[in-house]
């Protein structure tokens, strides 16, 4: 009887045992069990700038600390996108969606003085398995600049600018190539995928390569730092510089804040009347841009309403749409793209059937959108995040 009831006792070790066996067995068929390989970078956004000391003559890495002489442009810089970098609504939201992803922090961190974590490599190239140890030298202060002006002029523990070192309080080192438009491009050129339903897709440095004003030797600088002659420094002499607001879309990233924005787009209107019905016609043209519009991130798009009122009451309203469309899940994929490229044209247009004896009007309204309400909603961002703008508007009355 004794025996009997260890049986079942004796089946259950054995069928453990079984299971142990086959897990072991499937995972030395598979690598699970094998010693990870730890693999390099291969990408310019997969490292950045590593940790700097301070410079003889400047008490901090800061911007607030670069802005005690460069005063002019410091004010500059706190209006650009560059120093909402890592305080963004949207970023942050995505970055929580997506464990920490430490890739995506290295363009909106590019310095390692301001992450937590030192990534040295990735286990089986795998993104969200990184190799990172902690960092003694990280600064929140300066983490909380996003894109600070060490992120761009300073390397090797050293001050970077385009002109020699006159009477500065620091020592400089001048380099053009280095503060050219490749050190643009290392961040705004990122594409890469990390999972099936994650990707970084920003092509601005590709379209830009792609299109006609890189032959013409235009760049990056020469429309989003605009040249001026002024001193670039308290008690400096006048000289040819840039200005440092990074002017691009124009939607600001808190309501109210004052930013600068460059209008890539130019419209023409084009109206043609009969007597049973009216023809208007809106033509859009990427005039300016040396990329597509929009570009940059996919959720980007452009918006044109026309509007038909008759006696003071709209009776038909058409919209369409420039931008990428996108499906996120359950793998990533580009749907469309009718973005305009740099110098295209393309003319939206309708034809309204008119009733005589009755007041017509019909409005455009263009806008630029950051991303859709429904994404907005999804990542729970605040009211005080903006949307979008209104970047052009005509009515016609007849």
């Amino acid at each position: 009887m004794e025996m009997n009831n260890k049986r079942p006792f004796y089946f259950f070790v054995f069928f453990i045992f079984v299971l142990v066996a086959f897990a072991f067995w499937q995972g030395g068929r598979r690598g699970l069990f094998r010693q990870a390989e730890i693999t390099g970078f291969t990408h310019s956004w997969d490292t950045i700038i590593p940790n700097q000391d301070v410079p003889a003559g400047m008490h901090a890495l800061n911007a607030k600390e670069c802005g005690k002489c460069h005063q002019e442009i410091y004010q500059e810089w706190k209006m650009s996108t560059h120093a909402h970098a890592w305080t963004d609504e949207q970023y942050q939201a995505e970055l929580a969606k997506n464990k920490d992803l430490f890739v995506c922090k290295n363009c909106h961190l590019p310095v390692q003085n301001q992450q937590k974590m030192i990534t040295t490599g990735l286990y089986d190239g795998d993104y969200f398995r990184p190799v990172q140890k902690k960092n003694p030298r990280f600064d929140e202060s300066l983490q909380k600049e996003g894109v600070t002006c060490i992120a761009c002029h300073m390397n090797n523990n050293t001050i970077i600018g385009s002109h020699p070192n006159i009477n500065a309080t620091h020592p400089v080192k001048m380099d053009t190539e280095y503060l050219s438009e490749k050190l643009c491009v290392s961040c705004h050129d990122a594409h890469d995928d990390l999972a099936e339903d994650l990707v970084c897709t920003f092509e601005t440095g590709m379209e830009w390569r792609a299109g006609p004003y890189a032959k013409k030797g235009k760049n990056c600088i020469s429309c989003h730092m605009p040249e001026v002659e002024r001193p670039s420094a308290t008690g400096a002499i006048s000289r040819k510089g840039h200005r440092h607001y990074f002017p691009g879309s124009g939607i600001p990233k808190v309501k109210g804040e004052k930013v600068k924005k460059l209008d890539g787009l130019t419209f023409e209107v084009d109206t043609v009347h009969g007597a049973q019905f009216t023809r208007f016609a809106l033509k859009v043209t990427n005039q300016n841009a040396g990329h597509k519009v929009p570009t940059g991130d996919p959720e980007r798009h452009i918006l044109i309403q026309f509007d038909l009122f008759k006696d003071d009451q709209i009776v038909q309203s058409d919209t369409f749409r420039i931008g990428e469309k996108w499906q996120w899940w359950p793998k990533a994929r580009k749907l469309s793209d009718n973005n305009l490229l740099p110098l295209e044209s393309r003319t939206y247009e309708k034809k309204y059937p008119i009733v005589p004896n009755h007041h017509y009007a019909w409005q455009v309204t263009v806008t630029k959108h950051r991303m859709t309400p429904e994404i907005h909603a999804y990542h729970h961002l605040s009211e005080k995040y903006p949307l979008s703008i209104e970047i052009f508007r005509k009515r016609v009355d007849f």
